[in-house]
């Protein structure tokens, strides 16, 4: 009989793991991460696939949809979003490599390949391209990183909303709608989506931000936890980063 009642004591305890997250760690959290450092983790980013995407070349999604850089889970059209808090970093891409160099500070250079070493570093704004120059924008990129939690899958690690380049004008609105709220960044909850452009060099896709509500008080106490654990380490934070602004055509002149 007593046998009877731990068997079924286990197996309540399963199917309420079910429910959620299988995190069996200290206030819920997930064990096996005890020797993991910080710098160990790149933080996903919530990525607004363009035309030359490699999930679009592949027909795995359209252009304009949302993903996941890392996992390569395709969200959708449109997303609703919670932000943490925002930070600032520095990133240069060249075509066919990539990122070149970058600021984890927006201070002093953190990283660069091998052409860019002298640079190594130095601060920000020693580095040509870190400033507009006449009618020549920058090439060193100053990116807004937003670490977010996904409405709906509010206890899966955080994934970053890094705007640059022609997302800077929907960072400073996504910026202005918070602080205008007076309350904490991670206390409303925002939707994301995208509309395309087009300029001289061809057609892109630039991110669409919205408020949608107040958050709930379980995404407001979830929101803060994320807060309180991350915030703290924010120069830590590494972001899965690339240049999301690729054109897909040319036009001709």
């Amino acid at each position: 009989m007593v046998k009877k009642e731990k068997d079924q004591s286990q197996e309540l305890e399963i199917k309420e793991t079910e429910k959620g997250l299988r995190a069996s760690g200290n206030k819920n959290t997930p064990a096996g991460f005890d020797s993991v450092e910080d710098g160990d983790i790149k933080m996903p980013r919530l990525a607004i696939l363009q035309g030359l995407s490699q999930l679009c070349v592949d027909g795995k999604a359209k252009m304009g949809q949302l993903a996941n850089s890392l996992t390569k889970e395709i969200y959708g059209e449109e997303i609703e979003f919670i932000p943490l808090f925002m930070f600032k970093t520095r990133a240069m891409f060249e075509q066919g490599k990539g990122l070149v160099m970058m600021s984890r500070d927006n201070l002093i250079v953190t990283m660069t390949d091998d052409e860019h070493a002298e640079y190594m570093g130095k601060p920000v704004e020693e580095v040509p391209g870190a400033a507009w120059n006449g009618n020549e924008p920058p090439t060193f990129n100053l990116v807004y990183n937003f670490p977010v939690l996904l409405v709906g899958n509010l206890r899966q690690f955080p994934v970053a909303l890094s705007l640059m380049k022609t997302a800077v004008k929907p960072a400073k609105e996504l910026l202005s709608m918070a602080r205008f709220s007076g309350e904490d960044m991670f206390a409303r909850v925002y939707s994301i989506k995208s509309k395309t452009e087009k300029n001289e060099k061809g057609t892109y896709c630039v991110p669409v931000i919205e408020f949608k509500r107040r958050c709930t008080d379980e995404e407001y106490v979830i929101a803060k936890r994320f807060f309180d654990s991350l915030y703290r380490r924010k120069e830590d934070i590494s972001v899965d980063l690339e240049e999301e602004n690729t054109t897909t055509t040319t036009e001709k002149k």
